[in-house]
């Protein structure tokens, strides 16, 4: 019994000590970024309690509100002048220091505030640059060619809103996003279900 659980204790050791040599000496296939000086990768799951806000307060807050097909989920980047992980990760995943990513829209019809552009870049926190992941489960997420009702809101994020291109964030984080189905439903973030007939009488310009 004690050679068995000899045994079993080496065993885990030699996996463990494999399972990190692959780690160190993984090259990623997906893009050229690279562990520079022995960096570990960074991960972070961000949470926040969100106020509720109804289909009226998700108008009223709104400053612009579309119809549209997500045309395009863009490489998240970090909130540095280069895109890439800051030289000093202390603050890292901070408001003033984080991963996120442009997702654009290619806009079938503007319901509120009508703007001339026939796309939007929709900023949401979150993503993964390089070996550096940060998950925000506060934002809706996106799939490329998803037909979609967005309430949109300027950025307001202190990490975000100054770097460019123009963009919105999307109201109420998660809220704000709908789902457009075929059968004419429209599916919130909760999987809530409404019809998209109900859905656009609240919405005023």
């Amino acid at each position: 019994m004690k050679n068995n659980t000899k045994y079993v204790i080496a065993l885990v050791g030699v996996l463990s000590l494999i399972i990190l040599g692959s780690l160190a000496l993984s090259d990623s296939s997906q893009d050229n970024t690279k562990l520079v000086n022995n960096e570990m990768p960074l991960y972070s799951k961000s949470s926040a309690t969100i106020p509720a806000l109804n289909h009226t307060e998700l108008n009223n807050c709104s400053d612009t509100i579309v119809i549209g097909t997500v045309q395009e989920i863009l490489p998240s980047k970090w909130n540095t002048a280069d895109g890439k992980r800051p030289s000093n990760t202390d603050d890292a995943f901070s408001p003033f220091c984080l991963i996120y990513t442009d997702v654009v829209i290619s806009v079938d019809k503007y319901l509120k505030n009508p703007l001339s552009s026939k796309e939007v870049t929709v900023r949401v926190e979150g993503g993964t640059a390089g070996h550096d992941t940060l998950i925000a489960d506060y934002e809706p997420t996106f799939q490329p060619g998803e037909k979609i009702l967005l309430y949109l809101i300027k950025d307001f994020g202190p990490g975000t809103k100054n770097i460019d291109p123009e963009h919105f964030r999307v109201t109420g984080y998660k809220q704000g996003k709908f789902t457009l189905t075929n059968d004419g439903k429209a599916i919130g973030f909760d999987r809530e279900s409404i019809s998209q007939e109900e859905l656009l009488s609240t919405i005023k310009e």
